[in-house]
């Protein structure tokens, strides 16, 4: 869904307010992305949710024997994408293969961007992913968290 013409300059308007707080209020979250052309640094705000990547049950050896899983999960974020994956975020994004998220006052690296609709967001386990299915979201950027400073003390 494109972002109504109408709305495009109160969202420009808004947003430099909005990252302000977004980085410390969750579900508010910033993501920190270069641009394709310009290669300019930019922080937009956006709603992130945390989930973690699924076992894979495909792996069992055969019936009866252990499932064979990782030892640990990969944390990742979903952000729901109400105008789709043309904004200029996403688009900078998925181009650089890797963005910053800032939450709660806590910088991650996020890895191995990807565009999912929400019947995937769900798969994966963000909860939100029907309630914004509600709203008309169908598309979701996932990607791998990786912890990159300390919260502030």
């Amino acid at each position: 869904m494109a972002v109504n013409p109408r709305i495009a300059p109160l969202i420009k308007l808004v947003n430099p307010q909005m990252v302000k707080f977004a980085k410390r209020v969750p579900p508010w979250a910033t993501i920190t992305h270069v641009g394709r052309v310009s290669q300019r640094t930019f922080t937009t705000p956006v709603v992130a949710f945390a989930a973690r990547e699924p076992l894979d049950l495909s792996v069992t050896a055969a019936p009866g024997l252990p499932v064979e899983t990782k030892g640990t999960r990969d944390i990742l974020v979903a952000i729901p994408m109400p105008w789709g994956q043309d904004t200029d975020w996403a688009q900078n994004v998925l181009a650089a293969g890797r963005f910053d998220l800032t939450r709660k006052g806590v910088t991650y690296s996020v890895a191995e961007p990807h565009v999912v609709d929400a019947d995937e967001a769900a798969r994966v386990g963000v909860k939100a992913a029907a309630a914004t299915r509600l709203l008309g979201v169908g598309t979701f950027m996932v990607g791998t968290l990786r912890k990159t400073t300390l919260p502030d003390l």
